[in-house]
């Protein structure tokens, strides 16, 4: 058996072992005791941080520590796959690829085993927490990047919509910074037939998400809402793709009849941007729309935000300098050329130390999160690959 076969059928067991125990949050009982099974086993340091987290330090004697990340927790999804190693704990998933991301990452600490001479050391981080809040955030303030001096982190995601095996990353603005978004409009009840009694907070909202649209749409780099010639929203010309935002609201409740006025409407959505000015004029949209419809209706309004994820920056400097392990890499290596929309906290790790997230692609086109998703863990030998690039590069 050569090396990738050997390392294949390591990938494989580690993630069906850890697919078929996803648990949520912090609390990862089983997927610890599982990684530890292996770790422990290994000549690394161990540090336990964040509820279950994991961080594996292989000393090799040198000055600075390369760090690479892996993700852990599940989802609150049922599974709909009927294969071999579905999940046993009901009502929980390995949705996103978190088990496959894990399982390159305790292959990798296999291997790192057997590497005794390297110019760097190895921190390997396990973390808690990244469909929730707070994982990434807790560990990079608990001074491990300082204890370890950590000069440069990796990370992988995988992605359905690269064709199998593929990987991207782009440097710069790489994913966006998110948060969601909680709006409130409180009106008056009145029966159906006597709208003008009461203060209609169904219409208000309405309204006020036409104007927060329109309002976005003038922003430089607003992302459309339809394709072009649907609706009536006139967008500002955008060629730069870090200038790129969206508001979206994805969820409303309101009223409680079908013949009452509403009295009430509660408003769920996103914001997306590449940096804290692009930011922070959504969130002027969004409370200036709030104060202009107060005024004019004579209702009452609240809002409020989550802190959210900062956007994922790959640093450039150090995205030149591993470009030719990039372009070198056998399973293709493809250059995004807009950054994604999507958030991750593994953005945290780029604060304290140079940083690169990479994606790797399934091929299949089943989305991250859906009860469904699935991929072939061949795949799984790229990711696996760029580790070692990138640490013996």
């Amino acid at each position: 058996m050569n090396d990738n076969e050997k390392y294949l059928e390591k990938l494989k067991t580690h993630r069906r072992q850890l697919h078929q125990i996803p648990e949520i949050d912090r609390d990862l009982p089983e997927t610890k005791a599982y990684l530890l099974s292996v770790l422990e086993q290994l000549d690394c340091e161990l540090t336990f941080l964040c509820g279950s987290g994991i961080c594996a330090w292989f000393d090799r004697g040198a000055a600075d520590t390369f760090a690479f990340r892996s993700d852990m927790d599940g989802l609150p999804v049922t599974e709909a796959s009927t294969c071999d190693y579905v999940s046993t704990h009901p009502g929980k998933m390995h949705a996103c690829g978190h088990d496959g991301h894990m399982a390159m990452l305790l292959s990798f600490s296999e291997y790192i085993d057997t590497v005794k001479e390297l110019d760097h050391n190895v921190l390997l981080i396990f973390q808690p927490a990244e469909e929730t809040l707070g994982g990434a955030e807790e560990i990079c303030k608990s001074g491990i990047f300082t204890k370890y001096n950590v000069s440069q982190v990796f990370g992988i995601h995988l992605w359905p919509f690269l064709p199998k095996g593929v990987i991207s990353s782009r440097p710069g603005a790489f994913m966006p910074k998110s948060a969601e978004i909680n709006v409130d409009i409180n009106g008056k009840a009145a029966h159906g037939t006597a709208p003008y009694e009461g203060l209609d907070a169904l219409y208000i909202t309405a309204d006020y998400v036409k104007r927060t649209y329109g309002d976005h749409a003038n922003m430089f780099g607003a992302i459309h809402r339809f394709k072009d010639g649907v609706g009536d929203l006139t967008y500002a010309p955008c060629d730069i793709p870090e200038e790129r935002t969206l508001i979206h609201f994805g969820k409303m409740e309101s009223g409680y009849a079908r013949n009452i006025v509403s009295d009430y409407s509660h408003l769920l959505g996103t914001v997306r941007a590449y940096d804290e000015d692009h930011f922070q004029k959504i969130i002027g949209i969004l409370t200036k729309n709030l104060e202009e419809i107060e005024k004019e209706y004579h209702c009452t309004t609240g809002f409020s935000h989550s802190d959210g994820y900062p956007p994922v920056i790959n640093d450039k400097v150090l995205y030149d300098e591993i470009r030719p392990v990039l372009e070198s890499l056998e399973g293709g290596y493809e250059e995004m050329p807009l950054p994604l929309m999507i958030s991750e906290d593994f953005s945290f790790y780029g604060q304290y130390a140079p940083a690169v997230f990479f994606v790797l692609g399934t091929g299949t086109g089943i989305p991250l999160h859906s009860t469904s998703f699935d991929f072939e863990e061949d795949l799984l030998l790229s990711g696996f690959a760029l580790y070692k690039a990138l640490l013996t590069r």
